[in-house]
């Protein structure tokens, strides 16, 4: 092997290893951050975000293929599928895909310091690694946790006895 062949294999393993070491780090940290920096409702999807998802990306086709983290520790919270109905795991998944859309978002900042030891083309395609690592993550997170906050706004309102909660069944 030539030594050319070896600075792009060694190149590779440098890049693999930062942003396996970089996701990591990032969803240690999040994981130990206080719960309280989470339970606030943040910065709420809007009805023209949500169907900006729902039409343009067509989120519901896609969403359930992403990974979901929340199984790879003890204390991690699956977000893949609603598994109960209680106002309790509701708010709960609300906070944790308010943490998990914070996660991925830190997760892309430093994609910048790749441009340090990569050249300007393997750089940029870094960031657009970043990017498509976790935007999508990002957008699936707000789209659900906009359903769940509502989901959590109906239970609290006064209920006639023709209203009815709507699931999306793709979440089940």
């Amino acid at each position: 092997m030539d030594s050319q062949m070896s600075s792009v294999i060694c190149n590779i393993g440098v890049n693999a290893g930062a942003w396996l070491l970089i996701h990591l780090l990032v969803t240690a940290v999040h994981a130990r951050l206080p719960d309280r920096w989470f339970a606030v409702t943040g910065y709420p999807a809007s009805k023209k975000e949500l169907l900006f998802y729902t039409n343009a990306l067509k989120i519901k086709a896609w969403k359930n293929r992403l990974p979901d983290g929340g199984g790879w520790s003890k204390q991690g919270f699956r977000k893949k599928r609603i598994e109960e109905r209680s106002e309790a795991y509701l708010e709960r998944y609300q906070l944790e895909a308010h943490r998990g859309e914070w996660c991925h978002l830190i997760s892309m900042l430093p994609a910048p310091l790749f441009f340090l030891w990569n050249s300007p083309m393997v750089g940029m395609m870094m960031v657009l690694y970043a990017l498509a690592a976790n935007l999508p993550c990002i957008f699936a997170l707000r789209y659900n946790r906009a359903r769940i906050l509502r989901l959590l706004d109906r239970r609290t309102a006064p209920m006639s006895s023709d209203s009815v909660v709507q699931i999306d069944p793709g979440t089940r």
